[in-house]
């Protein structure tokens, strides 16, 4: 009996102590279950927060509806297409209203579209507020393209006053002078205008028409070559050069005193005598010969001035 009873206790201890293995076992899969579900869920959250982030961060730098339009305005500008701009503007007006920016833009659709009432309305809004110097721009080209290149001057120094560094505005105020019968004080303007975009080939080839109307042809030739301009570019520089200098030959202008008995010095009719460049026609194969470094060349236009080809 006593051998049964200390069989029995040590089944007893046995199963007390597997059972309390067992619960022990138990305890422990069911924590480390615990745990990793909170791992898992707090990867989760962490993931979640990062994306979220990288969404708002690109919400953040994506262009708005607004900025995508006037995107779009621009780019039709910059392909010339003016009439579709003034769609592009009217739906922009009528989803989001009218700012500075887009009647800018506008008044420069209607002056290319030929709507020069209207073109100038507009840039006399533009002087009154914070686009200033645009709205000068503008009537300086609109005058310019009336042939009043004096006006166009007057319009366009007021425009590089205010923005002084706007290489385009500085350009257009040294051919306007130009044009105006004002080569010295083309000289300043087109001189910033080249420093500012030294690669600009309007520019150099209103630099070189400086030069042609100042009796450079050489220092003409050179410029246009290094410039990489074509031929029939060339040519029209050297017709413009020509026709600024027969219209500051036909102009009356006063004759130094000391000078008035000397015939090689003026006309029969007192008006100053200017000496006229030669307008070559310049081969294709001349380019090289002229010491042409190769750039990207540009194809005839007309200017902002309703003029070939220098000024856009």
């Amino acid at each position: 009996m006593p051998f049964a009873t200390a069989a029995a206790a040590r089944r007893k201890s046995a199963a007390a102590a597997a059972a309390m293995a067992a619960a022990l076992l138990a305890g422990c899969a069911s924590s480390g279950v615990e745990t990793a579900y909170q791992l898992i869920e707090q990867q989760k959250e962490e993931q979640a927060l990062i994306r979220q982030h990288e969404l708002d961060e690109q919400r953040r730098q994506a262009p708005t509806q607004p900025q995508l339009m006037l995107s779009l305005i621009r780019e039709n500008q910059a392909r010339g297409r003016y009439f579709a701009s003034l769609a592009y503007i009217e739906a922009y007006v009528r989803q989001f209203g009218a700012n500075a920016q887009v009647d800018a833009l506008r008044a420069d659709a209607l002056r290319m579209t030929g709507q020069a009432e209207q073109s100038e309305a507009a840039y006399r809004e533009l002087i009154r507020g914070g686009r200033a110097a645009e709205g000068w721009h503008g009537l300086g080209l609109l005058a310019g393209a009336r042939g009043d290149y004096a006006g166009a001057a007057g319009f366009l120094e007021r425009a590089a006053a205010l923005q002084p560094t706007d290489a385009d505005m500085l350009n257009d105020l040294g051919y306007a002078r130009l044009r105006a019968g004002d080569p010295a004080g083309a000289r300043l303007p087109l001189g910033k205008a080249a420093e500012l975009a030294p690669e600009n080939p309007k520019i150099l080839s209103n630099l070189a028409l400086l030069l042609l109307v100042r009796g450079d042809a050489a220092g003409a030739q050179r410029l246009m070559g290094q410039a990489g301009l074509q031929p029939d570019v060339r040519n029209q520089i050297y017709r413009q050069a020509e026709d600024i200098q027969r219209q500051a030959y036909a102009a009356p202008a006063p004759v130094p005193r000391h000078a008035a008995a000397r015939a090689d010095q003026a006309g029969e009719d007192g008006r100053a005598v200017v000496a006229r460049v030669p307008a070559p026609s310049v081969a294709v194969g001349d380019r090289a010969a002229a010491g042409n470094d190769p750039m990207l060349p540009i194809q005839p236009m007309m200017d902002r001035f309703g003029n070939p080809p220098l000024v856009r």
